[in-house]
């Protein structure tokens, strides 16, 4: 069953000299439950830099994948204490990227009706760009 639903996104991302970057994005998505996974589906618009690009979140036990698919594409695994490493995939070429979560938060009501999801990692680009990042995600 597909259900409509508005997405707040708040993304902090943290370099290593402590300089902070917020963007916020509120954006209509649709969510579903699929063989114990809750999926969330939303379009990237503007504001985020990858207007064309489809975001999927898969959310399970213990593990949230993020996976990106149009002008970029990526797939970011987020698992408390995992490290990992992926492509992600822009019309500028590709980049290599390693996450490692530090923590990873999930609530949701009995009827999908609220879901709060907080990821916290730390992330290296390419050697381009290494800090935090903090994703908060509320969908109503």
């Amino acid at each position: 069953m597909n259900q409509e639903v508005v997405i707040k996104m708040k993304t902090c991302q943290i370099d290593s000299k402590g300089e902070k970057d917020t963007m916020e994005l509120i954006t209509q998505g649709k969510i579903y439950k699929k063989n114990k996974a809750l999926y969330i589906v939303y379009e990237e618009s503007e504001i985020s830099g990858m207007a064309g690009t489809t975001t999927t979140l898969k959310i399970t036990e213990d593990c949230i994948t993020m996976k990106r698919f149009g002008k970029n594409n990526s797939e970011l695994i987020f698992k408390k204490g995992k490290r990992f490493k992926t492509k992600y995939r822009t019309v500028h070429g590709d980049f290599s990227i390693e996450t490692l979560t530090k923590s990873i938060d999930v609530e949701m009501s009995q009827d999908l009706s609220n879901i709060d999801i907080n990821i916290n990692y730390d992330i290296n680009i390419s050697g381009l760009f290494e800090g935090k990042n903090i994703i908060s995600i509320k969908v109503n």
